[in-house]
């Protein structure tokens, strides 16, 4: 192998031919030669992609605490390990480590929307034209849909098919105790537009995408990426204007900051909710409960 090397070498010396660092400082000197500021250019673009990169991981490290989290489901039994989980992430952490950026960035568009489905879901409950809806249904079917009781009757989705203009086959009626034994129907408002912080995930994943795989056009008057290529063109097509370097890096670090500052007002949020889990269901702080449960596992 060195032999062969060594006779490749003397190869290239004997026929004059450049070696690939000859030809990359060849091709560097005659791109200087032709455009102006050449030097200060290339290195404002290394610059760029490399902060691009270091902010991509920060939100990554930022998603994995969404992901481990929040986003799965609340009040879990695992009989076999006999845990009780108020609430649980969608993925654990030893889960995590096969998954990359554009993996974890549609699990977090997935929890954003599950969560924004359950607060118009939550809302609409509430509301005075789901409790007019609620009395039309209980008068219609005027007894418990499993019991046949008559007496602290509620109506409650089946369907959610017609959400927000529900008719008689979307709902069940029932009473209190069948209430509770029922098992809650999984929330997905399909019609539902997606929420605007979902566009703006697509937007991170776009602008790192054209900062990590698209070349520069050396010879535009500013600094831009070459949006001409059949592979790499897609890119543009959310916003031409990212063809601009300096465009597409502020937009992408407004676009970091704002993320950084959601997601942890987004956990503390699941975080009082399993608070409130607690206090209702244990009645107690679910730091108590932690701390009664280390008690219990450092008794003989």
């Amino acid at each position: 192998m060195v032999e062969d090397l060594k006779e490749f070498e003397k190869l290239i010396n004997e026929k004059n031919i450049s070696d690939v660092d000859t030809m990359m400082e060849e091709s560097k000197r005659l791109v200087k030669d032709k455009i102006p500021d050449f030097e200060k250019k290339y290195n404002e673009v290394i610059q760029k992609r490399g902060i691009v990169i270091d902010a991509s991981i920060t939100l990554e490290t930022a998603f994995d605490e969404l992901i481990t989290k929040t986003g799965g489901e609340d009040l879990v039994m695992n009989p076999e390990k006999k845990e009780f989980h108020l609430i649980t992430g969608l993925r654990g952490k030893d889960e995590l480590g096969g998954l990359g950026f554009k993996q974890k960035v549609s699990l977090v568009k997935g929890i954003l929307r599950k969560n924004e489905e359950e607060a118009v879901y939550r809302d609409y409950i509430q509301s005075e034209k789901w409790k007019e809806k609620n009395n039309q249904f209980v008068s219609h079917f005027k007894k418990c849909a499993k019991c046949d009781g008559i007496e602290n009757l509620s109506s409650f989705h089946i369907s959610l098919e017609n959400f927000g203009e529900e008719e008689i086959s979307d709902v069940e009626v029932l009473c209190w105790l069948c209430q509770m034994r029922r098992k809650p129907i999984k929330i997905e408002l399909l019609k539902m537009p997606d929420p605007p912080l979902l566009a703006d995930l697509e937007k991170i994943v776009t602008i790192r995408d054209i900062f990590a795989h698209v070349a520069i056009n050396w010879l535009s008057n500013n600094l831009e990426f070459n949006d001409t290529t059949p592979y790499t063109k897609h890119f543009f097509k959310f916003n031409p204007n990212w063809k601009n370097v300096n465009v597409a890096f502020k937009e992408f670090m407004d676009l970091q900051k704002e993320m950084l500052e959601l997601i942890p007002v987004y956990i503390k949020g699941v975080l009082l909710k399993r608070e409130i889990f607690s206090q209702f269901l244990l009645g107690k702080p679910y730091s108590e409960i932690l701390d009664d449960f280390e008690k219990l596992k450092g008794m003989p």
